[in-house]
This record gives C-alpha cells, sequence and structure tokens, in this order.
C-alpha cells in the first residue's frame, strides 16, 4: 500500500477507502453467491441432458446397426444422397454481467420431403435410423450450450473469488494497519502537544 503521511486527511480518507472496499468484497459475495446457484443448477441440467444424450445415442445406433443388418451396403448410397450442410447461429446472452456464447436450437429433424429419398424405395429402416442420429445432433446442441454457460458461469465464480480474497486477505488489512499506525502517530503527536502546552502553562504560571 502507499505511504499515506500522518493527518487527519488521509486518516478519513484511509476509512473512506475501507468503506468503498468492504461494500465491494460485499457485493462481489451476493454476486458469487446467485453465480453458485446459477452454476449448480446448470449442473443439474447438464447430468439429465448428459443422460437423454447417451439414451438417445444408443438408441440410433441400435437404428444404424438394424439398417446395416437389412440394406447392407445400399445404407451408404442412401446416407450419401442424402447428406446436408448444417449451419449453427451463435447469439450472446448476459447472464449477471457475463457474457456467454448460446447456440440457438433449431429442428434437425427433417420431413420426408426434405429428405429427398423414397420411402418406399430406402425402406423405413435408414429414414428411422437417420432420424435417430438427427435427435442426437438436437440432444447436442442443447447440451453444449449448457455446457459453455457452465464452464464461463464457473470461470466467473473463480474470478470472483481471487479478487474478494484479494481485497479481505491484502487490500481491508493493508489498509486497517495503515490506519492504526495514523492513529497512534495522531494520539502521540496530541499527547506531545499536551504536555507541551501544560509545560507552557506551568512556565506561565512563574512569571
Amino acid at each position: 500500500m502507499e505511504k499515506f503521511s500522518s493527518t487527519r486527511i488521509n486518516l478519513l480518507l484511509l476509512n473512506t477507502r475501507l468503506l468503498v472496499l468492504k461494500s465491494g468484497a460485499k457485493l462481489l459475495r451476493s454476486k458469487r453467491e446467485a453465480l453458485m446457484k446459477d452454476f449448480f443448477k446448470c449442473v443439474g441440467e447438464c447430468l439429465e441432458l448428459r443422460t437423454k444424450l447417451n439414451l438417445q445415442l444408443r438408441d440410433a445406433a441400435y437404428e444404424l446397426h438394424l439398417a446395416k443388418a437389412f440394406l447392407g451396403d445400399a445404407l451408404y448410397s442412401t446416407a450419401y444422397a442424402s447428406k446436408r450442410d448444417i449451419s449453427l447461429d451463435i447469439k450472446v446472452k448476459n447472464i449477471w454481467g457475463i457474457n456467454v456464447p448460446s447456440i440457438e436450437q433449431k429442428a434437425f429433424v427433417r420431413t420426408m420431403d426434405a429428405r429427398d429419398i423414397s420411402p418406399v424405395g430406402e425402406g423405413t429402416l435408414a429414414i428411422e435410423a437417420a432420424k435417430g442420429f438427427e435427435k442426437v445432433m438436437d440432444a447436442v446442441v442443447v447440451i453444449a450450450s449448457c455446457e459453455i454457460r457452465l464452464k464461463r458461469v464457473g470461470e466467473e465464480i473463480r474470478a470472483d473469488t481471487r479478487k474478494i480474497n484479494a481485497l479481505e486477505e491484502i487490500l481491508v488489512p493493508s489498509i486497517k494497519n495503515g490506519i492504526k499506525t495514523i492513529e497512534r502517530a495522531l494520539e502521540e503527536r496530541e499527547r506531545e502537544d499536551i504536555y507541551r502546552l501544560k509545560r507552557y502553562k506551568k512556565r506561565r504560571a512563574k512569571f
């Protein structure tokens, strides 16, 4: 901490700074508590989404193996014929002052017309397998947004914890020590002034 001369103005300045720092630490603690609630809520959502994703992957894999067993290598040509490009839109949401990227949800499961394949010629097994993995894509996008939010909130909690520790363990004690130093110096100066005043009065009384 910077050195301050022992004056009453500097004592007032340090006391003001101390109040500001304590208020800042209190606000950071309130923010961190709110973030912690959001963090644990997000953890629960991510776990639930992960469980759902694993089940969807299992079902989609089963549909794929079934289609492969009945259609053989013809399944590859069907997949190639119905391939498509996928674009994702990413927006930024503000959560407790934190900018969190969020992937906009889209419906990846296509209609029969959008597939551009014949259910009669290709069979329903290939279509069901495709639907299964499109549902998986839906779930992946949702869980990606959730986990990005979880990561950003966790990073902000760590950053706020470091700030709180710096305030409460370094800056506040340092300012308190500075206040005590100035108070002791002022008290000593006041005692000296009183002592000099008493000596002066005694000398005046002799004359």
